[in-house]
């Protein structure tokens, strides 16, 4: 348990343990570069001629799983080569797998966005249909949700709505366009068709997510990450007393 806080300097911080290391703690990425540069916790260094036989059949012994593959791997190479936008890759794909009906579930802050898309995708012989986020105008308040969330607006997202309409559409792939977080993993879950996502919503950065993560490692706001809240550390992670006390402090502005 950590009992640090990004306000209180004096409070000892405990050394992060990683009970397992994976990939996302490998520097050298030997298995992308084939260079056989591999850390002691490296799955591909322990992989067997037998795993990779295996992986190979689970591959190529499913029709539908060896169709996705081989379509995502041109549609890849494709767009290295030809400098093709997410949007071109995403057509490209559903031209090799043969996807004529296309779902999008989206945002109503990027309705704009999902009307420029769907011109796009008509413009090329797609059939087209779009659900927002605000489908069936359900009140937050009706919702039962905190008071506060009526702060941006009274209107609930509605990921169920959409993702029922186009379950019942039998769409062929689902496009994602700027759903909130645990909205788009709710629709993911639910949705019978396979999914990929066009955009991912930013409140703060213009919906360039990844512009937060390279920002976090300079002098910047973003930096802040780097430094434990105790309001968004994982459950169990902050001891009681440091979030009280991180709590009081707030109360008194001198949080950020």
């Amino acid at each position: 348990m950590c009992a640090v806080n990004r306000c209180t300097p004096s409070i000892a911080t405990q050394k992060i343990e990683v009970p397992e290391r994976t990939c996302v703690d490998c520097k050298t990425l030997g298995c992308a570069h084939n260079n056989g540069r591999y850390p002691s916790f490296c799955l591909t260094s322990q992989t067997t001629a037998d795993d990779v036989s295996s992986l190979r059949g689970s591959y190529e012994g499913d029709e539908d799983t060896y169709a996705f593959m081989k379509a995502a791997a041109i549609t890849t190479s494709r767009g290295f080569s030809e400098q093709m936008c997410r949007v071109e890759e995403t057509m490209d794909y559903c031209h090799r797998m043969g996807y004529r009906k296309i779902g999008i579930a989206f945002c109503a802050g990027v309705a704009e966005e999902a009307r420029i898309f769907t011109k796009i995708l008509r413009i090329h012989g797609y059939e087209v249909v779009g659900y927002t986020c605000k489908v069936g105008a359900l009140s937050n308040a009706d919702m039962g949700l905190e008071e506060s969330c009526c702060n941006f607006g009274s209107v609930a997202c509605n990921p169920l709505m959409q993702v029922e309409r186009l379950n019942a559409a039998k769409t062929d792939l689902n496009v994602v366009m700027g759903l909130c977080v645990g909205h788009d993993a709710y629709f993911y879950r639910l949705s019978d068709a396979p999914c990929t996502t066009l955009l991912a919503k930013d409140k703060a950065m213009c919906n360039n997510t990844g512009s937060a993560l390279y920002a976090s490692q300079t002098a910047s706001l973003w930096s802040r990450m780097m430094t434990c809240d105790p309001t968004l550390a994982a459950p169990g992670f902050v001891s009681d007393e440091a979030l009280a006390q991180w709590q009081e402090q707030k109360s008194k502005g001198c949080c950020g």
